[in-house]
């Protein structure tokens, strides 16, 4: 019994089970059948949509529901009805933002006793002039690169020594015994003249010598140029005792040359820019002097002549007629700079020591910066080495700059160049200044002296520095000298330090503060805040064009494809198209 109903039971599972499957099968069947009719539908309807050509409506209404301009998705479709009134008020407050937006505001800091009001009235229009007119500028930050450069990088400065003092009596003495004396000029009247021969001689002297005439016939009569002359007076051999570079002994002679500068014939260590004039122009420069050592027992140590200071009172008085200062003139400048009035000058009194301390620092600008001037004229902040522009001088520094000027002055109001020029008027065949010149040359002087950028109908000097510039920072020291500071030497004397002040020095480095980064960062800035958009705005408005243009070009291929269609008609059987 039981195994009868099991079969029954199998037979009606099997059965139940075989329509289910049926059934599943036609469900399936017609899911596919839906789904694969769905898909068809979509696909055409895709295409179809696809196949359709977007308006010039619709293109611009897409772009101004999608734009990054957010005042311009106000124009387009949205879920707030806006009315023709809210537009035109949302265009004028656009317009406003570009022309005449102001607003003021006041900050306040709340630090102790520090209180910070401002107020900004500005607009869009007025911060894109301020922008262009601060990039136009081309202003310029410095920035320190290091404080750690060796010293040893550093070059040595050129030292040079002018005497202002009246020429000892017992040199004055053997001048006169081998010179020839006029008939009209007394033994007392030519010792006076060669006392401060090379102060009378001076460019720039603003007094007068009374016997220039008597002068001039002393020269003439030892057939001697007024720089013959001047170095008869003066002979770097006698006026050095001991020199000393970097705690050892050298020769005096052959390292200490005589030189021309603005204060007269003087006599220095390492300058080299004499060397470097006319045919040697552009010439590979030798290698810097420079030393690892610092500090007061290093750099250039120099002890003078006692025979150099032995003047009478009486001697002191005359010259105090003839100059203002008694003593050496010294010159702390590059070595291919040419020592001038804008260099860096310090006076060593007889009997004394001077200590000079110093503190190099280079400054390094990248060539191409420019700035506008007073004038509203757009100039190089540097020269670059390989740019020298100057007619006189082979290498371009910024007293090398000022004395060319000078150079050119000197020539345009006298047509001749004084002693100080002389290797200068001797290579480019320029007239010299003599005896009977110099009265011009003095007369001129407020002319001729020029230390800064100067422009008149006839005479223009603008000068830069270069891009690569080495200061040096002096810090004198003067101190009496006694035998203790100075031994193997005699009680009185003059000597003089010249010594690196520390192992390191700084670089500096300029740059441009408003350059084309600095630029397209303030007007993405500034459009940012008045507009709510960015410079990828533009070229979304620039593709929005293109998708507009060519829509416009759709639309009217379309309209005329249907024009023609319309037009077509039979004429005897064909079909003609009008």
């Amino acid at each position: 019994m039981s195994k009868i109903f099991n079969n029954q039971n199998q037979n009606f599972l099997y059965l139940d089970t075989k329509h289910n499957d049926t059934i599943l099968r036609q469900s399936i069947a017609k899911i596919n059948v839906n789904v694969k009719s769905d898909l068809t539908k979509d696909v055409t309807e895709s295409t179809k949509k696809e196949g359709k050509n977007p308006t010039p409506r619709e293109v611009l209404t897409d772009y101004l529901e999608s734009t990054s301009v957010h005042g311009l998705q106000y124009f387009g479709k949205t879920n707030i009805e806006v009315g023709v009134l809210g537009k035109i008020l949302w265009a004028f407050t656009i317009l406003t933002c570009f022309v005449c937006t102001c607003h003021s505001f006041e900050v306040h800091h709340l630090k102790r006793y520090t209180r910070l009001n401002a107020r900004l009235v500005s607009g869009l229009s007025l911060m894109l002039m301020q922008f262009l007119r601060r990039y136009n500028e081309n202003p310029t930050n410095t920035y320190i690169q290091t404080f750690d450069a060796p010293i040893f990088r550093a070059p040595f400065p050129a030292v040079t020594i002018c005497p202002s003092i009246p020429i000892p009596l017992k040199k004055r003495l053997a001048i006169l015994e081998n010179s020839i004396l006029p008939e009209n000029v007394s033994r007392e009247l030519a010792l006076e003249m060669l006392n401060y021969g090379h102060l009378i001689t001076h460019p720039y002297m603003n007094k007068e010598f009374k016997q220039m005439d008597k002068l001039k016939e002393f020269l003439d009569a030892n057939k001697w140029s007024v720089a013959r002359f001047v170095k008869t007076l003066i002979n770097c051999e006698d006026m050095f005792e001991l020199c000393w570079w970097s705690t050892e002994r050298i020769d005096c002679t052959k390292s200490i040359k005589h030189s021309y500068s603005s204060y007269g014939l003087c006599c220095s260590f390492n300058y080299l820019l004499e060397n470097y004039v006319g045919s040697q122009k552009g010439q590979p420069k030798p290698k810097p002097l420079s030393s690892a050592d610092f500090g007061l027992w290093s750099g250039l140590k120099l002890v003078f002549n006692k025979e150099m200071f032995m003047i009478t009172q009486d001697d002191m008085r005359s010259s105090t007629r003839v100059v203002n200062s008694n003593g050496m003139v010294v010159l702390i400048h590059h070595r291919m700079d040419y020592p001038g009035l804008n260099t860096n000058m310090y006076t060593l009194q007889v009997n004394h020591k001077l200590e000079i301390a110093i503190k190099p620092e280079l400054i390094q600008k990248p060539a191409g910066l420019q700035h506008r001037n007073k004038e509203k004229q757009l100039v190089p902040v540097c020269i670059a080495e390989d740019q020298n522009t100057l007619e006189y001088f082979s290498v371009y520094r910024y007293s090398n700059c000022y004395a060319n000027c000078r150079v050119k002055a000197m020539i345009q109001l006298c047509g001749c160049l004084p002693f100080i020029y002389d290797n200068i008027a001797e290579f480019y065949n320029i007239s010299r200044c003599e005896i009977e010149h110099l009265p011009c040359i003095q007369r001129n002087t407020k002319l001729i002296g020029i230390v800064k950028d100067i422009q008149n109908e006839n005479f223009t000097c603008s000068c830069r520095t270069p891009c690569e510039n080495m200061n040096y920072d002096n810090s004198p020291n003067l101190i009496s000298l006694t035998k203790a500071s100075l031994p193997n030497t005699t009680d009185k004397g003059t000597a003089i330090k010249v010594y690196m002040y520390s192992q390191t020095f700084q670089m500096l480095l300029t740059l441009s503060a408003a350059d084309e980064t600095y630029l397209l960062a303030s007007v993405g800035g500034i459009f940012s805040l008045f507009l709510g958009c960015s410079f990828l705005s533009v070229v979304e408005i620039v593709y929005f064009v293109y998708l507009y243009c060519r829509a416009i070009f759709a639309h009217k291929r379309h309209e005329v494809q249907t024009d023609h269609t319309t037009n077509e008609i039979f004429v005897n059987g064909r079909r003609r198209v009008y």
